[in-house]
């Protein structure tokens, strides 16, 4: 239940705020600069009206995850310092002698009340706050996505299976001796992932009975993790036992990440305009409609769009062209040629120059393959690792058993985006790619200064609200610093 009335009694004491803070303060000019009134109504919907006790006003618990997200804090590094810190205080609207709440009362707001439709409203409402303020005044939005690294160790289902069932094992061996005896044989160091469900299926069969009724907290809690791994239907696909939802993604052939991707679009003036987080392996060219859609919806104008050769398919340059949006995006000899996403689930990875299978693994090389004739088209074939095609989920269709390669060829077509080619050989065009260079450094910024190398949590949900609040501080800066410029 949300209070009524949030007005907080000013001390004697609260006079010591303009003495001791400058102005030039970061969180007094973010003060003063922004209005943060938008985040009790838009959060009411997450409380009860009428019933429980009375609420910590949200604007103040959202105010911590700004400050959180700001400094780059751990929970409790972030309420040691609002406790002691003047500035954190004064931008909290606490008096000087008041205490912050507890840190539980901080990851309940965060899990409970910031939903993810709540998440884009936040975002939306820094970006009109800089329409308001006159701020975004181009109608170019550049787009990119950056990578953050799980929290979690990657894994393969079979080492998932081995690590558990070990635990498992160790744990029976220190505290119910007497099962080892009933240990199934383990596999072999080379079995593959049906031999290891095999395996620890009899190894359950074994020992449940007699854990469940007389097994330690530990060896129960051990044992049930090995149940509810078997019982995933999706079990083929987990990479982690920790952070299911992460995923293997390439920044480039030989240079993997494990965990997501946030997708950026960015104006001119560097405002995020819109936003979505995915998992590791998504390509980044699938979602310049949905950030384009975002970013009108916030308000934006979008008449031009500069990005990568990820954006270059024939898909997101007839989406523009309907749009009657200038794409800056230059062509790849590989993408250019048709649909950057497949009918059968093969995507081009920009970033590590191959094809992408369904499941997310890379071809492991590749060959041109010479025109018989002046009527033909060159084909380039990319070679997929088998051992990994013989044991994938969706090999129903695109690996036959038995087969010793698997392939995946595309034809170059030079005359298609004709249109394209000749556009990004004009000077305009190649004067408005320059400023593509931009998102490059908010990318690094939100990174750096603001945790977004590597995830605070596990699971995409958790990934969106990671990503989102930092793109909410970074704008909020950002604006901070261009309405403060215009008053100097």
């Amino acid at each position: 239940m949300l209070r009524e009335n949030n007005q907080i009694g000013m001390s004697e004491y609260s006079k010591i705020y303009e003495i001791i803070i400058p102005q030039d303060n970061i969180l007094r000019q973010i003060k003063e600069n922004i209005d943060f009134s938008f985040v009790n109504p838009m959060l009411k919907k997450s409380y009860c009206e009428h019933f429980g006790r009375p609420a910590k006003e949200p604007e103040m618990m959202f105010k911590l995850l700004f400050l959180k997200k700001l400094y780059d804090l751990s929970d409790e590094k972030l309420m040691e310092n609002a406790n002691m810190h003047m500035g954190y205080k004064y931008f909290l609207d606490l008096n000087p002698e008041d205490s912050v709440v507890d840190s539980s009362l901080l990851t309940k707001f965060r899990k409970t009340r910031i939903t993810e439709d709540i998440l884009e409203e936040m975002l939306g409402e820094t970006v009109q706050q800089a329409i308001e303020k006159g701020i975004i005044k181009s109608r170019m939005i550049i787009v990119d996505a950056t990578h953050s690294k799980s929290s979690a160790k990657h894994e393969t289902p079979t080492q998932i299976l081995r690590r558990l069932t070990k635990e498992l094992r160790k744990e029976l061996y220190y505290s119910q001796h007497e099962l080892s005896e009933r240990f199934p044989e383990k596999p072999l160091e080379t079995a593959d992932l049906s031999d290891e469900i095999e395996y620890s299926k009899k190894l359950i069969a074994a020992v449940k009975k007699a854990v469940s009724e007389n097994g330690s907290q530990k060896a129960k809690k051990s044992l049930l993790r090995v149940e509810e791994l078997l019982e995933n239907d999706k079990i083929k696909e987990i990479q982690s036992a920790v952070d299911e939802d992460a995923k293997l993604g390439y920044k480039s052939e030989h240079n993997s990440f494990f965990g997501y991707k946030t997708h950026i679009a960015m104006s001119e003036e560097r405002i995020i305009t819109g936003l979505e987080v995915t998992t590791g392996e998504a390509p980044d060219g699938e979602y310049l409609e949905k950030l384009v859609e975002q970013s009108e919806q916030n308000g934006v104008v979008v008449e031009e769009i500069a990005g990568d050769t990820a954006y270059s398919s024939k898909d997101n340059l007839e989406y523009a062209k309907g749009k009657e949006i200038k794409l800056i995006s230059k062509l790849h000899t590989i993408i250019s040629h048709g649909n950057g996403q497949r009918p059968n689930g093969f995507v081009f990875n920009k970033d590590a120059d191959m094809f992408q299978c369904p499941c997310g693994h890379l071809a492991t090389r590749k060959y041109l393959n010479a025109p018989k004739s002046d009527s033909e088209n060159p084909l380039l074939t990319y070679f997929f690792d088998v051992k990994k095609c013989r044991v994938c989920p969706h090999k129903d269709g695109c690996y036959k058993d038995g087969s010793k390669t698997k392939s995946y060829s595309i034809a170059i077509l030079s005359d298609v985006h004709k249109e394209q080619k000749e556009f990004q050989e004009t000077d305009y065009f190649k004067l408005r790619a320059k400023q593509r260079y931009m998102i490059e450094a908010k990318n690094a910024e939100l990174k750096q200064a603001h945790g977004l190398e590597k995830a605070d949590s596990v699971g995409v949900i958790a990934m969106r609200l990671q990503s989102y609040f930092t793109a909410v501080v970074a704008n909020i800066k950002r604006i901070t610093k261009l309405a403060t410029a215009k008053t100097v």
